[in-house]
């Protein structure tokens, strides 16, 4: 039996993250800098460098252990991509050891700017992380896919008997800080998670007109499995990972041989929640329509106070989704296939 698969759903593997902001008293290029720990395919494993510049562009450094991706987009990453590079990326770390964080490279930038970060937190009290998704793709100016970035066990570093020796150059770099106490301790601004899943939804630049021959109904592209029904009937996607998956499930089945409406509903690990939205197929002959909303948003399992008040349904965290919309025109006589991603926020 054969199917089209309707849109595309792709896994990166970055698998550790730490954001350290510091807008307040910016740098003259940079206003912060994100650590990416990626283990898996196309990139092998090694640490990647977003540096987010006050012109809202993002400059992506490699580090030389990764191979290197020459035309991989960053869209949703603000206005998108100034350059990306591949550099040594020296003392890079991001782990957790006796619930203390640390985080620390050192590489040089494109004016050839020694930077050096190194924090490191000395607590002996309990913090209680939280799971969050991520809104990296709210201000995105042209997002060729929907950024859902899972963070398990997100928290914020704290400020006392923390180590912090962030340098640009000669130039002493101040993070910024966390507007209120969590669990009792004062914060910085600078985040991390040492457990994350990047899901890359309807992407569309992976996307062309792809009817495949189906085995036991199912479709298996790397880790993404398609399942469908009937032909052109696709009642769920799984993402297979290490340590789960990631189901994304439909109802009812997003039947393309018909004029069809219906709720998809995107579950990674229970204590993250979910993400829901409808969809929208009409049929006219050779032609399909299809339009993606996730107009409910975030749903998210707040497992503290603080996180009742930061993940509340208004919040960002759970709002941003609600304004991104899928567009898609598939013409199966030309085998041709035109979509994009709008971003309403």
């Amino acid at each position: 039996m054969k199917s089209i698969i309707p849109f595309i759903v792709n896994y990166s593997p970055v698998k550790k993250l730490a954001i350290i902001p510091f807008e307040r008293k910016t740098d003259k290029i940079y206003k912060s800098f994100e650590l990416q720990y990626i283990d898996g395919e196309p990139y092998g494993n090694g640490y990647r460098i977003v540096s987010y510049r006050k012109d809202n562009y993002v400059d992506v450094y490699d580090d030389s252990s990764l191979k290197f991706q020459k035309n991989e987009k960053f869209n949703v990453a603000e206005r998108g991509l100034n350059r990306h590079i591949q550099v040594p990326i020296k003392k890079a770390y991001l782990e957790k050891q006796n619930n203390c964080e640390c985080i620390s490279f050192s590489f040089r930038d494109l004016e050839n700017r020694k930077i050096d970060f190194y924090i490191k937190e000395f607590s002996n009290k309990k913090s209680i992380p939280m799971n969050l998704l991520a809104p990296i793709g709210y201000g995105s100016k042209n997002p060729n896919f929907l950024p859902l970035f899972f963070m398990y066990d997100f928290d914020f570093i704290r400020k006392k008997h923390t180590q912090i020796e962030c340098k640009i150059e000669d130039k002493r770099i101040v993070m910024d800080k966390f507007p209120m106490p969590m669990n009792m301790q004062f914060r910085y601004y600078a985040r991390y998670s040492n457990q994350c899943e990047l899901l890359k939804f309807a992407n569309t630049d992976s996307l062309s007109f792809l009817e495949v021959n189906l085995n036991n109904n199912s479709y298996i592209d790397k880790n993404v499995e398609y399942i469908f029904e009937d032909s052109n009937s696709l009642s769920k996607i799984i993402v297979h990972l290490e340590d789960g998956k990631i189901d994304i499930n439909f109802s009812p089945c997003f039947n393309m041989n018909k004029d069809t409406k219906g709720i998809f509903k995107i579950c990674p690990k229970e204590k993250m929640g979910y993400l829901e939205g409808v969809y929208e197929i009409n049929r006219d002959k050779d032609k399909i329509y299809i339009r993606l909303v996730p107009q409910n948003g975030w749903n998210s399992v707040p497992n503290s106070f603080i996180t009742k008040v930061i993940l509340n349904p208004n919040s960002i965290f759970c709002k941003w989704s609600k304004n991104y919309e899928y567009i898609e025109e598939i013409d199966i006589h030309k085998k041709l296939v035109k979509a994009k991603w709008n971003n309403n926020n």
